[in-house]
This record gives C-alpha cells, sequence and structure tokens, in this order.
C-alpha cells in the first residue's frame, strides 16, 4: 500500500508541471500580439473585467473560510485557488456563450503573465495565516515564482513564437497538444483523487458546497460589477464568466507541486468539476433567450 502510495505521489509530482507545461503551450499557439495590445483599445471593459477576476474571488474566499470554518488545509486549498484567475477553457465558454471572446483572450492573456508572480506572494500570507497561527510559515516564494513563470509564462511565449514562425505547423499541431495535455491533466487528477483515499469523501462533502456557493457568487458578482460599469451584454457575459471560473492546474502545482499536500488540492479538483455546472447553464440559457428573441 505504501509503494502504491510513492508512485502516486511520484506520478502526480513528475505529470502536473508536464500536463500545465503542455496546456500553455497551446494555448500560447492560439494568441498573437494583438490579444495584448487590444488591451489599450478597450481600456474600461478590460480594466474592470481584470480587476474582478484579480480581486473577488480572493475576497469571496475569505468570507467562505469564516463561514464554513473550513480546515486549514481546506482553507488554503481554496484561497490558493481563488488567486488563480481562469484559464483557455474561458475562453471556450465565452464563444459558446456569444460573449466578447477578444476580452476573454485578453484576459486571459494577461492573468498568465501576471499571476506567476502574485500566487506565491499571497500564497505565504495564507500559509501564516491558516497553518502557522499568525506566524510566518517557510514557503519558497522566489523558487515558486520560478516554477510558475517556467510552466506558465515560457510556454506561452514559444507558442506564440510557434504561431508567428510557423503558422501552418502550429495550427497542424496545437489540436494534438491540447488534447493530449487534457488527458494527461486528467490523469494527474484522478491520481490525486485515488491518492486521498478514505479522507476523500468527508472533505469532498465539505468543499463541494463551499465550492458551489463561491462558483455562483463569483460568477453573479461579476455579472453585476459589468453591469454597473455599463458594459455591453457580451462583455458582461465574459465578466461574469471570467470571474466564475479559476485555473485550477496552477492552483494545483501550488498545492501539489509545491506544499505536496493532497488534501489542499481537494478544493482546486472539486472547484475545476462543479464550475462547469453554472457556466454550462449560462451557455445554455443566453443561447436560448437569444433563439427566443430571433424567432419571437
Amino acid at each position: 500500500m505504501l509503494g502504491s502510495a510513492m508512485e502516486l505521489d511520484s506520478v502526480i509530482r513528475a505529470g502536473l508541471p508536464v500536463a500545465l507545461f503542455l496546456i500553455m503551450l497551446s494555448m500560447g499557439m492560439t494568441l498573437r500580439g494583438a490579444d495584448f495590445k487590444r488591451v489599450a483599445i478597450r481600456p474600461r471593459a478590460f480594466t474592470l473585467g481584470f480587476a474582478s477576476q484579480m480581486l473577488l474571488p480572493p475576497i469571496l474566499a475569505i468570507g467562505l473560510v469564516i463561514v464554513f470554518a473550513l480546515p486549514p488545509e481546506l482553507a488554503v486549498g481554496l484561497m490558493v485557488l481563488s488567486f488563480c484567475p481562469s484559464g483557455t477553457t474561458s475562453n471556450l465558454f465565452s464563444y459558446l456563450s456569444g460573449a466578447d471572446v477578444a476580452l476573454s483572450i485578453s484576459l486571459t492573456a494577461v492573468a498568465s503573465v501576471v499571476t506567476p508572480f502574485t500566487v506565491p506572494l499571497l500564497t505565504v500570507q495564507v500559509l501564516g495565516w491558516q497553518i502557522g497561527a499568525g506566524q510566518p510559515v517557510p514557503f519558497p516564494v522566489l523558487k515558486t515564482m520560478l516554477q510558475l513563470a517556467v510552466i506558465v509564462v515560457l510556454p506561452v511565449a514559444a507558442g506564440m513564437l510557434w504561431r508567428d514562425r510557423a503558422s501552418v505547423s502550429c495550427a497542424r499541431w496545437q489540436p494534438v497538444l491540447q488534447r493530449f495535455s487534457v488527458t494527461l491533466f486528467v490523469l494527474v487528477i484522478v491520481a490525486i483523487i485515488i491518492n486521498q483515499g478514505n479522507n476523500l469523501l468527508p472533505y469532498l462533502a465539505m468543499a463541494g458546497a463551499v465550492c458551489m456557493v463561491m462558483i455562483l457568487a463569483a460568477m453573479t458578482l461579476g455579472w453585476l460589477v459589468a453591469r454597473l460599469g455599463r458594459l455591453s451584454v457580451r462583455q458582461v457575459k465574459t465578466i461574469s464568466i471570467e470571474v466564475g471560473m479559476q485555473h485550477g492546474g496552477m492552483a494545483l502545482v501550488v498545492t501539489q507541486g509545491v506544499l505536496l499536500n493532497s488534501t489542499m488540492s481537494v478544493v482546486p479538483v472539486m472547484y475545476g468539476l462543479l464550475m462547469l455546472i453554472p457556466v454550462l447553464t449560462l451557455v445554455v440559457g443566453t443561447r436560448w433567450r437569444e433563439r427566443r428573441g430571433r424567432f419571437a
């Protein structure tokens, strides 16, 4: 049994950074420099969206940690997840819901460059709050920044360079890399779930409720902020999706890859599964309303 657990730990430690590297590489292969320049063209929508996805989830997570009285390890998992804005999946759902895909891509692109440096700094504060009874907890901030930069920023830049220099081969290989990376990531998730063993069900029962509340609250607040900012309906949908969806892969790199704590990883795994429910509901609901409006 011990040997099996050690083998799973090895699979998780080796597979997780590789999977995320390939996911970010495939994301970079879909980006252009114009996706970053677009920020200057639509500054109000981008500023509202970026501020919302960086600030609202952590504020919500703090409130939920207190209200639900989460155990320290689950609290750290939720807080780390809240520091990781959405990845490429949000671009897909923005497209499916008829939202502003260009805005979604811009938000994702900028967040992928910024968060490798903000996540470690915020994580060390959370560890002191939850694990260290207010005292600093040893955490390799600079090492984690470098690790996240290597598996997040570097592959995005490499993917963009590939698309710029060899667009034909990039277009051919991007779907292959994306499918392989997602498959590998799913296998890592399965390994984390199996590794939890008997602890899984009680943690899932507690984390599931917290995750669902956070998803719904985040999407609602993102929608309200965008509406108050007098953005278009398409931009409102985009910001709602971007605020509600979190980058579970990046959170797992911190909780599982750096902190080596499978219990902390339960929240990112559960959130990644549950967030699809309200997001898909938004996609179906908005599409249904649009069709109804066209045929009314």
